[in-house]
């Protein structure tokens, strides 16, 4: 996966990482990215460059059945067709529960996911957040490689309170960056219990975060859902 400050840039990065020309190169858009200005942040465009042996596309195996409702077999396709195109040796086991999926990365190569300090995991896992939402909804999807998603939590739980101290300081409301619903349901419930701030999802989209505001503060629906 390679990010830029847009698609074309993204395009680039990779072209020259790869010593390969850009325009030759196949891939997949996984986030368009988005400038940033009034008050909003930037975020940068990300992609997945498929790569194989010849100038001609490879001939996709033939996808696992997908049982209607049931998005595990479609989920290992997908890591499965990654692995393959970054030629990597890479499996998945998912683990399904009431509140939903945590696919757990395996293989010789899995590390390669933790490059850019988690960047190309956290690309993943929106990929499939993206194709798979739909199906596990209103449960989340969680990607899993060697411990990052335990200690990512941590940091979650650690911004969302160094948030909260700040907001009580000076009554002032701060909003996190960009977070999944899984991370937006990490920071709510480790604040549910922090008096004098409440918390609220804002934005839309893959733009969605969490304000933190006093609790006197009535914009947003304090508590609300990721």
């Amino acid at each position: 996966m390679f990010s830029g400050r847009d698609v074309a840039d993204a395009l680039a990065a990779a072209g020259q990482a790869l010593g390969l020309p850009a325009e030759t190169l196949r891939y997949v858009v996984l986030e368009a990215g988005r400038p940033g200005g009034l008050g909003v942040s930037p975020s940068p465009a990300r992609i997945a460059v498929l790569l194989d042996g010849s100038p001609a596309p490879p001939t996709p195996k033939p996808a696992e059945p997908r049982p209607p409702g049931d998005p595990r077999a479609g989920i290992r396709a997908v890591v499965r067709a990654l692995g393959e195109a970054a030629g990597i040796d890479l499996t998945a086991e998912i683990e399904e529960g009431d509140e939903g999926l945590r696919v757990r990365l395996g293989g010789s190569d899995q590390r390669f996911f933790l490059e850019e300090e988690g960047e190309v995991l956290r690309a993943t896992e929106h990929l499939l957040i993206r194709m798979f939402a739909r199906d596990v909804a209103p449960r989340w999807i969680v990607v899993e490689c060697e411990g990052y998603r335990e200690q990512r939590e941590e940091t979650l739980r650690a911004t969302a309170l160094e948030l909260a101290a700040a907001v009580t300081a000076d009554g002032k409301a701060r909003t996190s960056p960009a977070l999944n619903a899984y991370e937006r349901r990490i920071v709510h419930l480790a604040l549910a219990e922090v008096k004098g701030v409440v918390t609220y999802s804002v934005g839309e989209g893959g733009d969605r975060r969490v304000t933190v505001a006093p609790a006197e503060a009535p914009p947003g629906s304090p508590g609300g859902e990721p």
